[in-house]
């Protein structure tokens, strides 16, 4: 399943209108079609609002194809205390690694 029939079929089980998750997240109910469908690149804070709204995990939204590792990768980012979330994200963001850095470290 893709994140966006993740979202929907846990929307349905819930029994919740577009409307309805639309409005616990702040967003419009063309929003939540657009998400549903696939039509919009959701970043990582969009994920955790719309998992803390459908009452599940962000791992969970995440789509079935994507690699063990990146799962693995984003289930522990999610179970770490804040604190160590932030300084993973700071870390990641201030240094980058470019692809000739990445090619010479392989």
């Amino acid at each position: 399943m893709t994140t966006g029939e993740k979202i929907r079929a846990r929307r349905l089980a819930l029994k919740m209108t577009t409307e309805e998750l639309g409005k616990k997240i702040g967003v419009q109910r063309s929003a939540i079609t657009k998400y549903e469908k696939g039509k919009v690149d959701l970043k990582t804070r969009q994920i955790q609002i719309i998992a803390q709204a459908l009452e599940v995990s962000p791992v969970f939204l995440l789509p079935d194809d994507e690699q063990d590792e990146e799962r693995t990768l984003v289930a522990a980012y999610w179970n770490a205390d804040p604190v160590y979330r932030k300084v993973a994200l700071d870390i990641l963001l201030a240094n980058p690694l470019k692809k000739d850095t990445l090619s010479k470290a392989e």
